[in-house]
């Protein structure tokens, strides 16, 4: 090939298609991407609607209940070496989350045991996310 008469033409057709063959794969990707999460949330089942709800009827607020004659109990336990600080601070996490359901029930941490696993939680949460279908 003779590049000294290789001409401008030439070099921008080249580039051209060049463009033009990669977007369309690309497009091409996206598109069978998007599909097979289509054909697997069908498969799971995702997609199928809910049963209709009703709405929730307003509650009357429960009247004020008389405050408890003795103070509530606290039970210390041991926890695999686990100190009493974080035991506190899972315990006000919990109830934190679960005073926001607003059903008026209360919980109590029995116990604070750690979970054997190979991967930490934030790992695994991360994963969890970034591996979600569309």
């Amino acid at each position: 090939m003779d590049l000294e008469n290789f001409g401008w033409s030439a070099t921008w057709a080249t580039v051209l298609t060049g463009f033009v063959v990669v977007f369309l794969a690309l497009i091409i990707l996206v598109f069978l991407f998007w599909a097979f999460g289509r054909i697997m949330d069908n498969i799971n089942g995702a997609n199928r609607p809910k049963p209709a709800e009703r709405p929730a009827e307003p509650v009357p607020p429960a009247p004020p209940k008389a405050p408890a004659a003795s103070a509530p109990r606290v039970v210390k336990f041991a926890a695999d070496g686990v100190s009493d600080d974080v035991i506190a601070a899972i315990t006000a996490a919990v109830s934190a989350i679960l005073a926001e359901e607003g059903d008026g029930k209360s919980y109590v941490v029995r116990s604070v045991k750690r979970v054997r696993s190979n991967r930490r939680a934030w790992a695994k949460a991360g994963i969890e996310e970034n591996t979600r279908p569309f």
